[in-house]
C-alpha cells in the first residue's frame, strides 16, 4: 500500500506530461499537491519537516534560477545583437553537411558547454542555434537534451562526481574507472541516439562511421584524464577531443577545401564567439585559484528531523552551496559583460536592443522559476518524507541479486524527479551503496552506474526540458519531447544494467 502511494506523485507527473499534455509547471503543481497530501496523511511528515523540505526546495530553486536567468540573458543579448547569426553562418561555411553539423553541435558542443557551465546552459545555447540553422524545433531540443547528457557527471567541473564520492565515502580513484566504463557507454549511445533523432535508422547508418571513431578517441582521452586525477576536467577534455576529431574526420572524408572567407556582419566571428570563450577561460582560471578563494561560498543550514513513521532526515550543514568562483551564473554574467563591451567597441550598441533582451529574459525567467519551485518542492517532500526511500527499498528487496539490472533505472528516475544528476546522487547514492554491500558486490561499480545513468536521465528532467522549451519557445509541447526521448534513455539504462550485472558478477568471483 505504502509503495503504491509513493508511486502516485510520479505517476501523476508522467500522466500530466505525456497523456494529458499539460505544461511542466502545471504538471509539477498537480503532482506537488498529491505528494503533499500523501506525505502528511500517510508518511507522518510534520509541519516542521515540511518547512525544512520547502526551505531546501527554495535554496535549490535559487541555485538553478540564477543560472537560468543568466543563461537566458546571455543568449538573448548575443542573439538580439546578431552574434548568433554570425556563428550560424560560419558553421555552414566550415561544415556544409547539415547532418554533421547537427551531430557535432547536439552531441559534442553541448558536452563542451556542460563541462564548462552545465545546469541547462548547453540546452539554452545549442538548441536555439540548431533551430536557427533550420532544423525542426522539437528535434533540435530533444537532440540537445540527449546529446549533452553523457557529459553531466563530470561536467560542471565534476559537481555530480564529487557529490557521490562524498556521500558514499568511496575514494575518487576507486570510483574513477567504473565511472569511465559507464560514461563510455553513455557517450557512445547518446551519439547514436542523436543520429536516430536526426533521421531514424538512416541517420544511424550515416552517423555510425563518425560516432564510433570519435567515441573511441573520447574514451581514451577521458581515461587518461581520470587516471591522472583531473576529475573536474574529465568532461571538458573529452568533449574537446571529440569536437576536434569529428571536424578533422569530416574534412578528410569530404576533402573539403579551406573556407574561402569567414562571414562577418556587424560583428566578426571572433567578436561573436568571445563571450563563450570567456566561459571556457574562466572555468580553467577558477580551477587554478588557491583553495581559500575557491571556498568562498554561500550555503544553507537545515536541521535534521524524524517523521512520524521513523524515517530520519539528516541535518545539512552546507546545502545548495554556491561558490563565488565556481557557480555557472558568475561565468555567464562575466560573459554577458564582455559581450556588452564588445558591442560598444564594435559600435553596434543599442540601448533599446539591450532593454529588449532584458524584457525577454524576465518574460521567460518568471515561469521557469515558478516551475522550478513546484517541481523542487515535490521532489524534496518525496525525499524527506521517506516516500522515495520506501519505493527504492521495496524494489530492491523484491529483485534481490538481480537488482543490479534495475540500478540504472533508479538513477534515471531520480534525475527525472529532481532535474539534475547531483540531486539524483544525493537521493540514491548512499542507497545504491547500501544495496551493493548487502549483496556483497562492488559498491564503487554500483555507485558509478548510479551516477552515469542519472546523468543520462537528466535528458528527461522536467525542469531542464522546461528551460529548453522556454529558450526555444516550445512551452506546452513538452509531451512531444518526452515521446522522442523516453525510449532512447530507457534503452541506454537497460544496456547499463546488463553491463552492471555482468561486471559485478565478474568482480565478485
Amino acid at each position: 500500500m505504502m509503495t503504491i502511494l509513493s508511486l502516485l506523485p510520479i505517476i501523476s507527473l508522467l500522466l500530466c506530461l505525456i497523456v494529458i499534455k499539460v505544461s511542466v509547471a502545471k504538471a509539477g503543481a498537480i503532482s506537488l499537491t498529491i505528494a503533499l497530501a500523501i506525505a502528511f496523511g500517510f508518511f507522518g511528515l510534520s509541519t516542521f519537516g515540511l518547512s525544512i523540505a520547502v526551505g531546501k526546495a527554495l535554496s535549490l530553486a535559487l541555485f538553478v534560477s540564477l543560472i537560468v536567468w543568466c543563461a537566458l540573458f546571455l543568449y538573448h543579448l548575443v542573439d538580439d545583437f546578431k552574434a548568433i547569426d554570425v556563428i550560424n553562418k560560419n558553421i555552414v561555411i566550415f561544415i556544409e553537411d547539415k547532418f554533421v553539423a547537427f551531430v557535432l553541435l547536439a552531441w559534442l558542443f553541448t558536452g563542451l558547454l556542460q563541462g564548462m557551465a552545465g545546469f541547462g546552459v548547453p540546452i539554452v545555447i545549442v538548441a536555439p542555434i540548431l533551430i536557427a540553422l533550420g532544423f525542426d524545433k522539437i528535434k533540435s531540443l530533444a537532440a540537445a537534451l540527449l546529446g549533452h547528457s553523457w557529459a553531466v557527471t563530470f561536467g560542471s567541473m565534476g559537481a555530480a562526481f564529487f557529490i557521490i564520492q562524498m556521500i558514499t565515502g568511496i575514494p575518487p580513484e576507486d570510483l574513477g574507472i567504473p565511472m569511465w566504463i559507464f560514461n563510455t557507454i553513455a557517450h557512445l549511445m547518446t551519439g547514436i541516439g542523436v543520429c536516430w533523432l536526426y533521421d531514424g535508422m538512416k541517420g544511424v547508418k550515416k552517423g555510425i562511421s563518425y560516432v564510433l571513431p570519435v567515441s573511441a578517441v573520447m574514451a581514451v582521452v577521458q581515461y587518461f584524464t581520470i587516471f591522472f586525477g583531473m576529475y573536474s576536467l574529465a568532461t571538458l577534455t573529452t568533449a574537446l577531443s571529440g569536437l576536434v576529431t569529428m571536424f578533422l574526420l569530416y574534412k578528410i572524408r569530404t576533402k573539403a577545401k579551406a573556407a574561402g572567407g569567414l562571414y562577418a556582419g556587424s560583428l566578426t566571428l571572433g567578436q561573436s564567439v568571445l563571450p563563450y570563450a570567456v566561459i571556457l577561460g574562466l572555468s580553467l582560471v577558477f580551477i587554478l585559484l588557491p583553495s581559500w578563494l575557491r571556498d568562498i561560498s554561500l550555503s544553507f543550514r537545515f536541521p535534521g528531523f524524524e517523521t512520524g513513521l521513523g524515517y530520519v532526515v539528516q541535518a545539512e550543514a552546507g546545502y545548495a552551496r554556491m561558490r563565488l568562483f565556481g557557480h555557472p551564473a558568475v561565468k555567464l554574467l562575466c560573459a554577458a559583460l564582455v559581450a556588452v563591451i564588445i558591442y560598444k567597441r564594435a559600435k553596434v550598441w543599442d540601448t533599446g536592443v539591450f532593454k529588449g533582451a532584458v524584457k525577454k529574459t524576465v518574460k521567460k525567467g518568471i515561469p521557469a522559476t515558478l516551475a522550478l519551485l513546484a517541481l523542487g518542492n515535490m521532489s524534496l517532500i518525496m525525499m524527506d518524507s521517506g516516500m522515495m526511500h520506501r519505493l527504492a527499498s521495496d524494489t530492491a528487496t523484491l529483485m534481490g541479486r538481480f537488482y543490479p539490472l534495475a540500478a540504472p533505472f533508479f538513477g534515471v528516475l531520480a534525475s527525472f524527479l529532481t532535474g539534475n544528476n547531483t540531486n539524483s546522487n544525493v537521493l540514491f547514492g548512499a542507497f545504491q551503496q547500501t544495496i551493493a554491500l548487502q549483496l556483497g558486490v562492488s559498491d564503487a561499480v554500483m555507485s558509478a552506474v548510479q551516477s552515469i545513468s542519472g546523468a543520462v536521465g537528466v535528458a528527461l528532467g522536467p525542469t531542464l526540458i522546461l528551460m529548453g522549451a522556454i529558450a526555444t519557445e516550445q512551452v506546452g509541447k513538452e509531451s512531444l519531447i518526452y515521446k522522442k526521448l523516453i525510449g532512447i534513455v530507457l534503452l541506454i539504462a537497460l544496456v547499463m544494467g546488463i553491463v552492471n550485472f555482468i561486471l559485478l558478477g565478474i568482480l565478485s568471483h
